[in-house]
């Protein structure tokens, strides 16, 4: 459990820090009119709204789109990891079963975030 405790911070920490890949960089002060200067997307990010919550909005679709590239990286990762533990088991039924357990264990939570993911989009106005 501390594992998997460790995986979901250390993949937060990754996506985080790609936040600022993703959104447009001003010079400080310099944001287009309509626009205010964010610090949730780092330093001289600007948000733009347009008095629905669009600003809200692009941020956490912003956010929500990392998570899911995250999410998928972490998911081919360990089943790649998986598979490899699998066929080097050497026929040993404990580290087969063990396998076959944390392979279970993480399409289980990849149906979960694509579950999460799709009430979420549901749930969000669209724009």
């Amino acid at each position: 459990m501390k594992k998997i405790i460790s995986l979901f911070i250390t993949a937060f920490a990754i996506i985080a820090s790609l936040g600022s890949i993703t959104a447009p960089v001003y010079a400080d002060g310099e944001c287009p009119e309509g626009c205010v200067p964010t610090a949730i997307l780092g330093e001289n990010h600007c948000s733009c709204d347009d008095g629905n919550g669009s600003g809200v909005m692009h941020i956490l679709n912003t956010v929500i789109d990392i998570m899911t590239i995250g999410i998928g990286i972490l998911g081919v990762i360990g089943i790649s990891v998986v598979g490899i533990q699998y066929l080097t088991a050497g026929g040993s039924e404990e580290k087969t079963r063990k396998a076959k357990r944390r392979m279970f264990e993480i399409v289980i939570g990849l149906v979960a975030y694509v579950i999460l993911y799709a009430v979420v989009k549901w749930l969000m106005p669209t724009q």
